[in-house]
Formats: C-alpha cells, sequence, structure tokens
C-alpha cells in the first residue's frame, strides 16, 4: 500500500466512525427527548428531556387563562381554569409517544384537566358562538361594486371590504385550538359580498340604464305623448333602486290634462243637424268628458318606467281619470256619431258616423221645476233592455212603468225611452208639454225606440240644447 493509499484509507474509516456516531447520537437524542411540536398542559416541550419538562411545567403556573382572540383583538375572555400538575411518570410516558427529531404526525397536545377541556367545549365555546354573531351584528357588510345616478350619467362606486367574519369558520378555527390550553388566537378572512348582492347591483345598473332610455308612449284623448325616462329619473344612491321624480311626472300630466280633459270644460259644438253652434257642457248636470286624476297617474307611470319587462317605446293608455265610464280615447271631444235633442222643438236626431240615421219626435219633461228635462252634454252610461223605471209621482206615489228600451244619461234617472203610454200626438208637439210632460226624461214613440236601440252605443254623447 503506497503512502497515498494508506491516507485514503484513514480518511474513509474516520468519515465511517463519525458518520456512525453521529447516527447512535441522533438516535440516543431522539429517543430521549420529545419531538417538536409536543405540548404538555399548555406549555412546550419541544426537544426537552423527561427531566427538563419536569422542571418547566413545575416552574410554570398551573393557572389557564381562556381568552379568545379574533383577528387580535380580544373576543372573549373566560373564566381561568386550574390545571392538575403532571407527574414524572406521566412525562415518561408521553416521551414514548412523542420523541424524535422532527414533529410527528401523529403528536397531539397533552391535557392533564378534563374540566378545563370540557369548560373550553361548551361554556367558552357558547360564549364564542354568541361573542361572533354580536360582533357581526355591529360589523360592517361588504358591498359589491355598485352604481349610482347623477346627473343624468350612471356612475361605478368600488366594492368596499367590510368587517364581517364568517361564524362557521372562525368556530372551526376555535375547536382546533382547543387542547393547546393557551390563549386561542384565531385569524380569518372578512366576508366578501355575496353573490346576491354582487347580482342585485348588476340589476341596479342595467335597471338605471333601461330607464334611461326608455320612452313610454301614453296614450290619452286620442293622443300619443312620448314620455322619456330620462327626464323623469332621478340622483340616486349606490345600489338603491332607480326612483323618478314625481313632482316633474306630475307637472307634465298636469298640462296634459289641462290640455285635453273635456269634463266640466265649455265645448262648442257645432250641431250637425243644422249646423248651429251650440256652447254646451256648461250645465251642472253635464257629466260628459274625462280628467286626469294626476297623481295616480304619475305613481302608475312611474312604476312603468322602472318595471323591466315594459319594454321602451311600450304603449300605456290612461288608467286613473274621473267620468263616468268615458271614452277617452277620441281625437277631439265629440265626435261625429251622436246624438242631438232640441228640446224646443222637441226632436232627437241619431247620428252615426255623420250620417243621420234617425230624426224622432219626442216628448220631454218641463224646461223648469222638478220634472226639468237638464241641458248639457251627457253620455249614455249603459243600455238594458227590458227595463223597469220606477219613481215618485208629484202626489208622493210611486210608479212603475215597463219598457222595452232604457238608455240613461244621468245618475238620478234621466234618461232615453219608449213610452207606450203617451198619446201619438204628443210627440214633437211643445204644446202639449204642460200636460204630457215626463219626469225628465226623454219619451220617444214605441215604433221609433229600437231604432234609437240599433244606432247608439254606451259612452256615446248626447248633447240637450234649445
Amino acid at each position: 500500500m503506497t503512502k497515498k493509499n494508506h491516507w485514503l484509507a484513514w480518511t474513509v474509516s474516520v468519515l465511517i466512525i463519525i458518520i456512525i456516531g453521529g447516527g447512535v447520537f441522533a438516535w440516543q437524542y431522539g429517543q430521549t427527548h420529545f419531538a417538536p411540536g409536543t405540548i404538555i398542559n399548555g406549555q412546550s416541550v419541544s426537544r426537552l428531556t423527561v427531566n427538563q419538562a419536569e422542571k418547566k411545567l413545575a416552574n410554570s403556573s398551573s393557572t389557564v387563562s381562556n381568552r379568545v382572540y379574533l383577528n387580535n383583538k380580544l373576543l372573549v375572555d373566560g373564566q381561568d381554569q386550574q390545571l392538575d400538575k403532571v407527574t414524572k411518570a406521566q412525562i415518561k410516558s408521553e416521551l414514548t409517544k412523542h420523541h424524535g427529531l422532527f414533529t410527528s404526525k401523529a403528536a397531539v397536545d397533552v391535557s392533564n384537566s378534563k374540566t378545563t377541556l370540557t369548560y373550553r367545549n361548551t361554556s367558552l365555546k357558547d360564549q364564542v358562538t354568541k361573542a361572533v354573531a354580536a360582533y357581526n351584528k355591529s360589523a360592517t357588510v361588504a358591498q359589491p361594486t355598485s352604481y349610482y345616478l347623477k346627473n343624468g350619467a350612471i356612475k361605478k362606486q368600488a366594492s368596499k371590504t367590510g368587517t364581517q367574519v364568517d361564524a362557521a369558520k372562525v368556530l372551526a378555527k376555535y375547536k382546533t385550538q382547543v387542547n393547546k390550553l393557551q390563549d386561542i388566537k384565531i385569524s380569518t378572512n372578512y366576508v366578501k359580498a355575496t353573490k346576491a348582492a354582487t347580482s342585485s347591483a348588476e340589476k341596479s345598473k342595467q335597471a338605471l340604464q333601461q330607464g334611461l332610455s326608455k320612452t313610454l308612449v301614453y296614450h290619452v284623448g286620442g293622443k300619443d305623448y312620448k314620455l322619456s325616462g330620462s327626464k323623469y329619473l332621478v340622483n340616486s344612491t349606490p345600489g338603491s333602486t332607480p326612483s323618478i321624480d314625481l313632482s316633474a311626472l306630475k307637472a307634465e300630466l298636469t298640462t296634459i290634462n289641462n290640455s285635453d280633459s273635456t269634463q266640466g270644460k265649455v265645448i262648442s259644438v257645432k250641431l250637425l243637424n243644422s249646423n248651429k253652434t251650440v256652447s254646451t257642457n256648461t250645465s251642472t248636470a253635464s257629466n260628459y268628458g274625462w280628467s286626469l286624476n294626476v297623481n295616480a297617474e304619475a305613481a302608475m307611470l312611474a312604476k312603468k318606467f322602472i318595471d323591466s319587462s315594459v319594454k321602451t317605446n311600450a304603449t300605456v293608455d290612461m288608467k286613473n281619470y274621473s267620468g263616468q265610464n268615458i271614452s277617452y280615447n277620441r281625437s277631439t271631444a265629440i265626435g261625429s256619431t251622436r246624438v242631438e235633442i232640441n228640446l224646443t222643438t222637441l226632436h232627437e236626431y241619431i247620428y252615426v258616423d255623420g250620417k243621420q240615421k234617425a230624426d224622432i219626435p219626442v216628448m220631454s219633461g218641463t224646461l223648469s221645476g222638478n220634472h226639468e228635462t237638464p241641458t248639457g252634454l251627457f253620455h249614455i252610461l249603459y243600455k238594458q233592455s227590458p227595463s223597469t223605471l220606477t219613481g215618485n209621482n208629484d202626489n208622493g206615489s210611486k210608479y212603475s212603468s215597463k219598457v222595452s228600451y232604457w238608455e240613461p244619461l244621468t245618475e238620478d234617472g234621466v234618461g232615453m225611452h219608449d213610452s207606450p203610454w203617451q198619446p201619438a200626438k204628443v210627440y214633437g208637439n211643445p204644446s202639449y208639454r204642460d200636460t204630457y210632460h215626463s219626469h225628465g226624461c226623454l219619451n220617444n214613440p214605441p215604433s221609433k225606440m229600437k231604432l234609437v236601440w240599433d244606432n247608439t252605443s254606451t259612452t256615446e254623447p248626447v248633447i240637450i240644447y234649445r
């Protein structure tokens, strides 16, 4: 063996001895020292021998505090618990289970007090549960990205992180630290905005977009008015439902009402039977026409601007108005389909689309007094065939008259009907009015009333004049 080979053999031998010695030392160390992560009575005994662990436990406090922290802030300060001292025999027993150089997956926290663990798993857990609930109640809720309207433009507000926590996750983390018999410190992320909240915010954005671009075609009085949502949508707060400026909408409807409504307004009508112009609808008895209920109409239209199911350019008919079943769908207050009744001559004229269908002599009520036939502009309230007319005579007795056709014009009983009790000579003859007048109705000859019935309809205007 050369000198060089001798040194090589010697070096290898030394290395082998060192490795074997180190391994023996490591094995012996591992057998006599607790593995990292081992805890006894809340005290770490990692890498300590039995004697060292016994000394540390003997010098440590036997009192276990039960403070629970949530994200570094005290959540619950529970009652302190007293622990029994751990004997040397118990420490040796635990060493046989939890020794070694590396943290053992089987390593567990060792406690010598069942009372403390029971407290932590029951009473303290209940306190933590209630405390988390109370915390979340006062914590801020995470807000998703939201949208709002400002000066006619849709603005975006960035999402906001809240301070609420997931209670289930907090309790799960609490459970993992119960056996350590140390202060429980729970760290958790704050709850993010829910999918429902995010979806709601997106719907709010869509509602704003739709509301701004929506146009409603408001149909009233035979006319169409285009109402634009951009004119009535008002500034909103982030995430809120769009709202309508009702005062502006009411102002617009008031303008329409003043311009187009017919109820209670003086209307100049050119009579078809004579081309004479009369002013009518001035009598307090007149009931023809319509007038918007502006407040109710504004509320109805506001909902349609917000309602996503109502699409742009949708036609919306007038819904809320005063008037007795009036047909508001006329381009002029009085059309060419009408009834004209001249009380001076006692003649009744029936027109359909401007064509005269009948010129009928009639008998009316008086021109004044209790049985006066009112003048003005009326409409046919309804039609009934046959019918029985009832009321009181001048002497207080009651009457009940059967007729074949009945078309009332007023709520107090004035209307057009056949009158089989009247002599034929009275119809169209004013000289007989004082003697043969009605209680206010327009008496038609029985042979002519069917013609009236066939050529008139409900809501049709009736002009009574002198």
